[in-house]
């Protein structure tokens, strides 16, 4: 816009504008800055760096601060959607670990199980207290799994609130192919039973078995071939 650019850049840039919706959006944005600019003389301008802008001109001045106004309300539009991108894109991440994770505190370690036909026990691999049934429902879209878990609690082993906080605890479905998808984490907690839930894309015929690994080092605790 200001002319600045030679001839092979020039085409560069009018090539790049023309598959860029974002940077057309920001050369329209900017469209009226060089008329604004071509009001102040050399002076003037060279007046703004050395922050001498009191000392112009009424008109100047008039027009170097509706100027600065458009850049800083621009400035602060862009960091406000860039804010907004990264708030977005962290509440996604949260909703995306904890959806359909619920727990039952005070629940204790023998509270009753869901009334599941399809729910089927899963075998330990690795010393634990932990206990778990996992249920898989084939959809056309794919597979949900829901599970249910408790750490057994232990006498003496309980802090302030009653509960102590062990492992974080990941919900992983191995598909045939050898492919690992984590679908859910969760923090077990002793005594307290979770009823993690998650889904994937992969139909019930291409799950090889699903696992509960500890979130931290990716060993396996428990497992459910299918």
């Amino acid at each position: 816009m200001l002319g600045s650019l030679s001839d092979s850049d020039r085409r560069e840039y009018e090539a790049h504008l023309r598959g860029c919706q974002s940077c057309r959006r920001s050369v329209d944005q900017l469209s009226g800055i060089p008329a604004l600019l071509e009001q102040l003389t050399l002076d003037e301008v060279a007046a703004i760096d050395d922050g001498a802008s009191e000392a112009l001109p009424p008109m100047s001045s008039r027009v170097l601060t509706s100027l600065l106004d458009k850049v800083s309300r621009r400035r602060r539009n862009a960091r406000l959607v860039r804010w907004t991108a990264v708030a977005a894109a962290a509440a996604v991440m949260v909703f995306g670990v904890l959806v359909g994770v619920q727990f039952h505190w005070g629940a204790p370690a023998s509270a009753p199980r869901r009334a599941d036909a399809s729910a089927l026990t899963m075998t330990p691999v690795a010393p634990s207290e932990l206990t778990a049934t996992v249920a898989m429902t084939g959809h056309d879209w794919g597979t949900q799994i829901d599970m249910d878990c408790t750490y057994r609690a232990e006498a003496g082993n309980s802090g302030a609130d009653g509960h102590v906080r062990l492992d974080t605890l990941a919900m992983v479905v191995v598909g045939r192919d050898g492919s690992h998808e984590r679908l859910a984490t969760w923090m077990a907690v002793d005594g307290v039973r979770a009823t993690p839930g998650g889904s994937t894309s992969m139909p019930i015929d291409r799950i090889a078995a699903v696992q509960i690994v500890a979130a931290d080092t990716g060993n396996v605790l428990l497992q459910r071939t299918v």
